[in-house]
Parts: C-alpha cells; structure tokens; sequence
C-alpha cells in the first residue's frame, strides 16, 4: 500500500480531497434527519429530506454525460466546491430559526442542489483516475477509495452525531461550508500540477445529452458479461436495502441477546456489515484472484440463502455470519468491478460511464426496502422466505444470462 501512495502521490492527493468532499455529504445528514422526525409531521420530513438525497443519484446519469464535455475539468471541481460553499451557507441561514416543515423543504432543496453538484464533481474527478493510475494498478487503486469512502462515510455520520451534542444545527451547517470552502481551495492547489494530466482527457461535444446517455446504457446492453456482473451487484446492495427493516421486526419476537438492546443490535449489525465490507475493499487486490467477478458474486448469492435460513430458524448468530460474509464479499467484488468499469472504456466517456453504473447500483435498496416490510404486513415467515426466493432469483437470473451469453 505504501509502494502504491508514493507511485500515484498526485493520485493520493486527488482521492483525498475527493474524501474531504465526501466527508461533508454525511456530515449534515444526521442533522437534518434529526430535525425532520422532531416535527409533528415527521414522517413526511423525513421522507423529504431522504427524497433530497435519493434525487441526486438519479440525476447523475446525465450529469456525468454533462461532465464529460467540460474541458477544464479542475476548474469546475473549484467551482462546484464553491457552489457547495454557498448551498451550505443558506441551509446554516435557514436552521437559525426553528425548525418547520416549510423550512425543512427549504433545506432540502439546498441539500438537493448540494448534492447534485457533489455527484457531477464525482464524474468530473472520474477521469483522472485513468490518467493517473497504471490499468494494472486499478483494482488496487479502487479499493483505496471504496476503503476510503466506507471510512469516511461512517466517521463523518459518527462526527456529525457528535458535534449536534456541542453544536446547533445551523453552526454544524456552517462547519460544513468550510469543509467545502477547503476543498475548493485544496483542487485549486492542485490545479498547476495536473494540467498535463487534464490536456490528455478528451472530449466528446458531436453527440446530444440524451443521445450520449442511450449510448452508454447500451454499452451495458451489448457487454453480457458486464451486463451480468452490473445485475447481480445492483441486486446484492438491494439486499441491504430490505435487512435493516426486516431485521427491525426480527429482533421484537428474537429471544437472543436478551440483554442487549434492540437499536444496539442494528448497531451490531450496521456495524458489522461495514466492517466486513471495508475488509474486503483493503483485501481486493489479494485475495481470491484466480476467480471471477461473477464466480465470487454467486458466493454472495448463496450467502443470502444463508442468512434467509437464519431469518426462519429465528438466529442471530447465522445472520450475523451470513451478512458478514456477504460485506466481504461485496467488498471484493465493488473494486474489481469498478476498475473494471474505468480500464474498459476510454477517458472521454468515463465521466457519464461511472456515474451511469453509480446510479443503477442504487436503484434496488430504495425498492427492496419498501417490498420485504410490505411482504412482512402479510406475513414475517412471508417476508423471510421472500430473502430465500430473493437468492434463488439472483442465481436463476445470473447462471440463466451466462448461459445464454
């Protein structure tokens, strides 16, 4: 690892204040969570304030298109730094009154803004990876940033809870304005030491939005392999989307760890999960290597057998296992497919590429964690076999399209 940072230290520079940014996206989440279930309507605060976070992704399929046209690259990240600046300014402004649903909405469309432009510096940042980093050092070098941004995302929820101890809302938001005034500073540091890298990044401008977007998704299409690969790993983090909820109403009937209360053991959970995903992104590179994306992503799929069984067997200790093995493996396989994903196609498309990828990984949590609590309304024993079929399916859909390919 330390060969590598002194390799790629321009690289090193990069991903960290690309970590910094990340940093402010989870700062504020915690507080603007907070604020939104301690009004009378709360759920409906919540789901707006979650809504605010949700949209962003989405939007990204064209923002990384809209990024790959964009010449100077550097100059846009300062820019949309800046621009985050600002958007954090005017939630900080808002959360100096009392919290209201009006002004909840009011903040989550700053946040919306905010993190639209967080992803659209995502895809700006995405090219340079290529530039920077050897193809043969790529698997490697992804898994620094998916440890990286496992990392990060969990100490800056961690600091953001912390510092709503210390602090109101409206300084916290602040803190996060200089977070992203820092980092707008820090790429225009940058900027005298990367315009060669920057003058090797082409641009495609012949081609419409819409236009480039379709190419891109049929680019999948045509790529049965990594069509395939793509499926099973959307479908896995969709996993995740439906066990916290399931889990929750596990453990009220669970007569295990009796001592233990129930938002501890989602904390255990929680815990574990990213443990083991963030053991699997430092391994990478290391383990496992004579195997196939594909080949580990079917392991995954029988873990999830597994830990349906711990579910209907009414254990803990099974799904404790069977998720930990789940985040190892997920945390192998995301840096392999992301480098995958940025040694396959060239420098100008990279930008929409990522962020396209970015987007349909995310699709099934939001999906997942709606049917499995719907599935339970009916029945929990409904809802635990619903993660059995949930496995079978992936492994019918994968060996199917292999077959077939």
């Amino acid at each position: 690892m330390r060969t590598f940072f002194t390799e790629n230290k321009r690289f090193t520079q990069l991903v960290s204040i690309n970590l910094l940014s990340k940093a402010g996206d989870r700062l504020f989440y915690t507080a603007m969570l907070t604020a939104a279930a301690s009004l009378p309507n709360g759920s409906l605060a919540v789901m707006i304030v979650s809504a605010s976070e949700t949209l962003p992704i989405l939007i990204s399929l064209f923002l990384g298109v809209a990024a790959d046209r964009q010449q100077q690259k550097l100059g846009h990240l300062v820019s949309s730094s800046l621009f985050r600046t600002l958007m954090y300014l005017g939630i900080g402004f808002i959360f100096s009154y009392p919290p209201t649903l009006l002004l909840i909405l009011a903040a989550s469309l700053l946040n919306l803004l905010s993190d639209i432009s967080g992803n659209y510096s995502t895809a700006l940042f995405s090219p340079f990876t290529k530039t920077l980093v050897k193809a043969d050092d790529m698997e490697e070098a992804q898994g620094l940033v998916s440890l990286g941004t496992q990392l990060v995302s969990v100490l800056a929820t961690f600091a953001g809870a912390s510092l709503l101890t210390v602090f109101r809302e409206s300084s916290l938001a602040l803190i996060n304005a200089l977070i992203f005034l820092a980092v707008a500073i820090l790429y225009g540091l940058m900027r005298p030491f990367l315009k060669e890298q920057e003058s090797k990044i082409k641009t495609i401008k012949e081609k419409t939005t819409l236009s480039a977007v379709k190419d891109n998704f049929k680019s999948f299409l045509d790529d049965r392999i990594l069509l395939i690969n793509l499926i099973q790993l959307a479908l896995l983090n969709g996993f995740f989307g439906g066990l916290m909820p399931l889990f929750a109403l596990f453990i009220k009937e669970n007569q295990e760890l009796a001592t233990v209360s129930n938002p501890l053991k989602i904390s255990v959970l929680s815990g574990i999960i990213t443990l083991f995903m963030i053991i699997g992104n430092s391994l990478t590179a290391k383990v496992f290597r004579k195997h196939s994306i594909f080949v580990i992503n079917l392991w995954a799929d029988i873990t999830i057998l597994l830990a349906g069984l711990g579910f209907i067997a009414d254990n803990i200790w099974l799904i404790f296992l069977a998720d930990s093995l789940l985040a190892f493996l997920v945390g192998i396989i995301s840096p392999r497919f992301s480098a995958d994903i940025v040694n396959r196609y060239p420098v100008e498309r990279i930008g929409g590429i990522v962020t396209s990828v970015n987007s349909l990984l995310v699709l099934a949590p939001p999906v997942t964690s709606l049917l499995f609590p719907l599935l339970s309304t009916i029945s929990r024993s409904l809802a635990y076999f619903g993660f059995i079929i949930y496995a079978l399916l992936l492994l019918i859909i994968s060996l199917g399209m292999k077959k077939n390919s």
